[in-house]
């Protein structure tokens, strides 16, 4: 099984995928986690085990003075998922971030809000994109027939 395997088979579980929401906005303990979420802490135990083991989370031992050391989570690493399926098309790949400088001081919101039109704009465009290839790769497919038909009447 290769990385996106991996990954994938990580994130198709719905309570894996709540626990990653969260873990991304704040690092948390297990026990949190049960509760915010409402599943059980076996369970919360469980699925960050199996993302541990994917390197999608990791964890921190905290020492605390009113009792045993206490396990925080955290994520474990930063990607893109990309999967797209049309006529004549399918790619799944993992995207891995570029390094960047933070961002200048300035109205954080607003830049924010402005990547976030923009991403949905970049995400409009590639799937315009993607349809346009996949009507391409379905006409020549057609013309690749007709040609093959075409070839074996005139034999």
């Amino acid at each position: 099984m290769d990385d996106l395997d991996i990954l994938l088979s990580l994130v198709e579980n719905p309570t894996r995928r709540r626990i990653l929401e969260r873990i991304v906005r704040e690092p948390s303990y297990p026990l949190q986690l049960s509760k915010e979420l409402g599943v059980s802490t076996q369970a919360v135990m469980k699925n960050l085990a199996l993302l541990e083991q994917g390197g999608m989370v990791e964890r921190t031992v905290v020492r605390s003075d009113m009792g045993p050391n206490r396990i925080l989570y955290s994520p474990g690493t930063e990607f893109t998922l990309v999967v797209d399926m049309r006529s004549h098309v399918f790619s799944a790949r993992i995207i891995e971030p570029e390094e960047s400088d933070d961002t200048a001081e300035g109205d954080m919101e607003e830049r924010l809000r402005e990547i976030d039109a923009r991403i949905e704009e970049l995400d409009r465009e590639r799937s315009r994109l993607i349809g346009e290839r996949s009507r391409i790769a379905s006409a020549m497919g057609s013309a690749e027939q007709a040609a093959d038909s075409s070839a074996q009447t005139v034999r």
